[in-house]
């Protein structure tokens, strides 16, 4: 349980309040283990390379926005991996959105994430995919890569023109 409560709070940075504090203080007086629990979410070398690469790769558009490429080959989960990448971008100053991308089975996954300024479901919305105003996705058929980027950067403008965000 404690353990849901870290993945669905990434690591209590997101969506918390005082109840859920109070949830994890009472998993911790009641046994959890914590040590355990952040061994359970470590990478495996291939997994933490990848997100490494995303990263790397991640391209600054606008001042504020991140779009990286997450490579899948020889992953297991490259979608998990995109999603974790596209996390760990938030952390870069003056980023308000980031945007990953991978190929698997064929299709191109995008994974978007925002602190606040930023309503990513809008922008994957667009894109045909969904989720939340933090936390969204999309997956996008039958383009290359570089096209995707390119849809990724359209509306991105299309948002800023519009005034979606400032």
């Amino acid at each position: 349980m404690y353990a849901g409560i870290v993945i669905d709070t990434n690591n209590f940075t997101n969506q918390t309040g005082v109840r859920t504090f109070e949830a994890a203080a009472f998993l911790r007086r009641n046994g959890a283990d914590v040590t355990r629990v952040r061994k359970l979410f470590r990478d495996d070398m291939q997994d933490y390379k990848a997100k490494a690469a995303a990263i790397a790769s991640a391209e600054i558009y606008r001042d504020a926005f991140s779009i990286g490429v997450c490579p899948s080959e020889g992953l297991p989960s490259p979608t998990i991996v995109c999603a974790q990448a596209a996390n760990e971008l938030l952390e870069i100053k003056g980023i308000k959105a980031s945007v990953v991308m991978t190929e698997y089975h064929g299709l191109i996954y995008l994974s978007a994430r925002s602190i606040d300024e930023v309503n990513v479901q809008v922008m994957m919305e667009k894109l045909g995919g969904g989720g939340h105003r933090t936390i969204a996705g999309a997956q996008l058929s039958g383009i290359s890569m570089d096209e995707a980027k390119d849809r990724v950067k359209a509306v991105i403008d299309e948002m800023l023109q519009k005034g979606d965000i400032s």
